[in-house]
C-alpha cells in the first residue's frame, strides 16, 4: 500500500486481541473454562491501576460472586473522622480467587485481587487485580497506555458455586472500541455504575455493529425471577430430596434441613430455562409456615474462653440439666436460649448476658463484636467478631425470598409443600444487621449439649443459630413485600 506520492506506507500496528474480540468470542472463552454466569463492569476514565474500581455500595450486592473470608484493618488514617458521628476510616479486605483468561484461553492467577470494603461510606472497590500476574491486560489499566479510556469492559465469569472452596472468578477485559465492548452497551440491563448480567447464551447478532436492538433474546426481568421459579413448585406435595455435591440425587431425605435443601434442589432443576447469572442474584429460603421466626444463619463463636474451658466445663458452669432426656442410664447437660440474658434484659438473674461492643454513637466500628459475657468475672465466654459476622452475612443475597412450607405424613408418605405466599426482601447491608443486633431484634439461639451414658461415652451436639422474627425482617431489608405466586 502506498501514499499519495507513491511511497510505501508504514505498516499499521496490529491491534491486540482484546481490541478485536467479539462478545460471542468472550462468552465462548468463559464457557471453555467452565463459567456458569458472566457479569460485566463498564470502566470509566478513572478506572485504572492507580485507582481502585468502584463496584457496589455494599458487599451483599456482590454475594453471587465467590468471596473469601474478610480481614479487618484498623483505621490508621491521619485524616479527620468521616462524619459528625466521629467514625474513623476503616478497611475490610475481602480476598478473591481471581484468574485472567489469556488470548489462548489459559487461566493465570492474580494473587493480590481483592474487594476493599469501606463501611464508613459505604462502598466496595476492586484492587490488586492486575498485580503480580504477567498475563493480566496491564495496558488496559496502565495510565500511560489505555488506563483513562472510557468504555472498556471488565468481564467476570463465575466458575463453580460461590460457596464452594474451589470456586473462582475468571476475568477478561476488552478495549473501548472492541466489538465486545460495543455490543455489551446494547444489552438489556446495561448500566455504567455497577456490575450487570451478561447472559451466556447472548445471540451472535448482538455483536453486529449495525444491530440496534435494545433487547437481545433470552433475557428476563430480574423482578419476575421469584414468581417464574416458584410458580413451578408451590402448592403441591413433594417428597423431600436433595442434590448431593457430586450432582446425584438423594430421595427421600428426612433430615432437619430437608425442606430447605428440597427448595434448593427443586429451584436448580426449574431454573434451567433462565440465565444462571439472573438466578444467582436471588437467594431462596424456606421457613415453617406456623413459625413466627426464621434462622438467618448458623455461626460458631470465633473468640472467647469457651475454647479453653471445653464443653464439659462450660455446660457445668452455665448450662442446665435437660430432664426429659436424662434418666438412670444417661445424663444430659444443655446450654440454650434460656441460660443467658438477652440484649436489654437488665433485670435477669442469669450469670451470662449478651452484649454488643464497638458501637460509636449512631455508628459502629468493624473492630466490634457481639458476645456472651460472664457478669461475675467480666470476661467474654463466647464472642462473634463483626468481621466474622460480615463473612457470614456477605453470603446473603441483596435479593432474598422467604418461602413458607408445611409437612405432613410419616415414613414413606412424608411430604413437604411450599406455600404460594412468599416474602420478597430486597436491599440489605451489614450496618442493618449491626443495628438489629444492638436492638435485640436478631437473637442468638444456641443448642449446645452433651449426652453421656453410664459407661461415660458422650455424644456432643453444638449449633448456634442467629434468628429474627418475621415481623422484624424489615429491619434488615429495606423492602419486604408479600407476593402471592399463584393467584
Amino acid at each position: 500500500m502506498t501514499d499519495a506520492e507513491g511511497k510505501p506506507k508504514p505498516d499499521e500496528p496490529k491491534l491486540p486481541w482484546y481490541d478485536l474480540i467479539t462478545l460471542d468470542e468472550v462468552l465462548q472463552r468463559f464457557r471453555d473454562v467452565g463459567a456458569h454466569a458472566v457479569w460485566a463492569k463498564y470502566l470509566k476514565k478513572n478506572n485504572n491501576s492507580k485507582n481502585q474500581i468502584y463496584v457496589a455500595p455494599n458487599v451483599n450486592r456482590l454475594s453471587f460472586l465467590p468471596l473469601q473470608e474478610p480481614t479487618y484493618t484498623p483505621a490508621n488514617s491521619k485524616k479527620k473522622a468521616f462524619n459528625a458521628s466521629k467514625r474513623k476510616r476503616e478497611l475490610v479486605r475481602i480476598p478473591l480467587n481471581w484468574t485472567w483468561i489469556s488470548e489462548d484461553g489459559e487461566e493465570s492467577p492474580a494473587p493480590k485481587a481483592a474487594f476493599s470494603y469501606y463501611p464508613q461510606y459505604p462502598e466496595v472497590r476492586l484492587s490488586g487485580f492486575v498485580a503480580s500476574c504477567p498475563s493480566a491486560p496491564n495496558k488496559l489499566f496502565n495510565t500511560e497506555h489505555h488506563g483513562f479510556d472510557e468504555g472498556r469492559i471488565l468481564f467476570l465469569g463465575v466458575v463453580g458455586d460461590p460457596g464452594s472452596e474451589n470456586a473462582h472468578i475468571a476475568a477478561i477485559a476488552t478495549g473501548k472500541n472492541a466489538p465486545a465492548s460495543l455490543a455489551v452497551q446494547r444489552l438489556e440491563g446495561f448500566v455504567t455504575g455497577t456490575l450487570f448480567s451478561v447472559p451466556l447464551d447472548t445471540a451472535d447478532d448482538v455483536d453486529d455493529a449495525d444491530t440496534h436492538s435494545d433487547k437481545p433474546p433470552h433475557t428476563i426481568s430480574s423482578a419476575s425471577v421469584p414468581r417464574t421459579l416458584l410458580s413451578q413448585i408451590v402448592g403441591y406435595p413433594i417428597i423431600p430430596w436433595r442434590l448431593r455435591g457430586d450432582g446425584t440425587k438423594e430421595e427421600p431425605y428426612f433430615a432437619e434441613n430437608a425442606a430447605e435443601l428440597t427448595l434448593d434442589a427443586e429451584l436448580k432443576v426449574s431454573s434451567n430455562n433462565l440465565p444462571r447469572s439472573v438466578c444467582d442474584a436471588w437467594e431462596f429460603n424456606a421457613y415453617k409456615s406456623n413459625d413466627s421466626s426464621i434462622t438467618l444463619f448458623d455461626l460458631d463463636p470465633d473468640f472467647g474462653t469457651l475454647a479453653d474451658m471445653g464443653l464439659n466445663a462450660f455446660l457445668g458452669t452455665y448450662g442446665h440439666i435437660e430432664e426429659n432426656v436424662a434418666n438412670d442410664d444417661t445424663a444430659c447437660r444443655v446450654f440454650s436460649r434460656e441460660d443467658f440474658a438477652g440484649i436489654g434484659d437488665e433485670y435477669s438473674s442469669k450469670r451470662l448476658e449478651l452484649r454488643v461492643f464497638g458501637l460509636e454513637g449512631a455508628s459502629y466500628s468493624m473492630s466490634g463484636s457481639i458476645a456472651l459475657v460472664d457478669r461475675v468475672m467480666g470476661v467474654i465466654i463466647a464472642g462473634w467478631s463483626f468481621t466474622k459476622l460480615l463473612g457470614q452475612w456477605q453470603k446473603k443475597r441483596d435479593k432474598a425470598v422467604y418461602v413458607p412450607y408445611r409437612t405432613w405424613g410419616d415414613d414413606d408418605s412424608y411430604c413437604v409443600e411450599f406455600d404460594s405466599e412468599a416474602l420478597i426482601c430486597q436491599r440489605t447491608d451489614f450496618s442493618m444487621v449491626v443495628d438489629a443486633l444492638q436492638n435485640g431484634k436478631i437473637d442468638i439461639n444456641p443448642r449446645i449439649r452433651i449426652i453421656e451414658d453410664k459407661d461415660g461415652i458422650a455424644e456432643y451436639d453444638s449449633l448456634v443459630r442467629f434468628r429474627t422474627s418475621l415481623t422484624d425482617l424489615g429491619l434488615i431489608y429495606n423492602s419486604v413485600e408479600k407476593d402471592r405466586i399463584c393467584e
